[in-house]
């Protein structure tokens, strides 16, 4: 990854709802590196959701953009804004649910993700090379399967609004090193999907993470703590980044 456009993160098989798309140039404020790319919409309250040509989407911190395009968010936002205290219902009845874009690299992640949810009942898991489907009784049994699996240390893309895993917090300030906890390394590809997230960061110069480590810190300058969650998200991995 072009370490000019680390704050482009790309989201693999997104399967985000395509609202008020709106073509245009999009400037990093710090050094005006520019991309074009579609307004989908926010996926929390820090990040955008940006389609690219070719079916790409990345997810963007939007505290990194310029000015005029934090103003053009802010104001697509409030053309699509949900009422005030509505959220998305959660499904009473049998719901199945896909993570898009996770990382599952061996034989190894998956024995990880089914010891996760190995004592909750009546679940049905399918996992492919890149993706977990859940399937449960009701909405909150499924989601109670997703907060495990994110806990685990994976991440994907849900296709349910409703079900999904939680938003993650990180700071949005530069800072000399951060500690990622809770990242699920169980073999040197998980590790090398590592190497290629540090070799993509803006501002971040190495890593000391090793097979098996609960917790690796990356070190550099001006590293943005957020833009770090968003490239392990966007690897498919999960973590606390502090």
């Amino acid at each position: 990854m072009n370490k000019a456009l680390i704050l482009w993160v790309v989201v693999a098989g997104s399967s985000a709802s395509w609202v008020q798309l709106s073509a245009r140039e999009w400037t990093r404020a710090s050094d005006g590196a520019k991309i074009e790319g579609e307004f989908i919409r926010m996926k929390d309250a820090d990040t955008a959701y940006i389609a690219r040509a070719g079916g790409l989407t990345i997810e963007v911190p939007v505290a990194l953009l310029s000015e005029e395009d934090r103003e053009f968010i802010e104001a697509k936002v409030s053309e699509v804004a949900t009422p005030e205290g509505e959220k998305p219902a959660m499904p009473e009845g049998e719901t199945e649910v896909t993570l898009a874009g996770v990382h599952l690299c061996c034989g190894g992640c998956k024995k990880s993700v089914e010891a996760a949810v190995s004592d909750m009942a009546d679940l049905r898991v399918i996992m492919t090379d890149d993706s977990i489907t859940v399937g449960g009784k009701s909405g909150k049994s499924v989601q109670k399967a997703l907060d495990a699996i994110a806990a685990a240390g994976f991440y994907g893309v849900s296709d349910n609004e409703a079900v999904a895993i939680a938003e993650g917090a990180a700071g949005d300030e530069e800072v000399g090193s951060v500690t990622v906890s809770g990242v699920h390394l169980c073999c040197g590809k998980c590790v090398r999907a590592i190497d290629d997230i540090v070799a993509g960061l803006d501002g971040a110069a190495e890593h000391d993470a090793e097979k098996g480590t609960e917790s690796f810190t990356i070190t550099g300058e001006k590293i943005v703590p957020a833009a770090v969650l968003a490239s392990l998200r966007a690897a498919g991995l999960n973590g606390a980044v502090k």
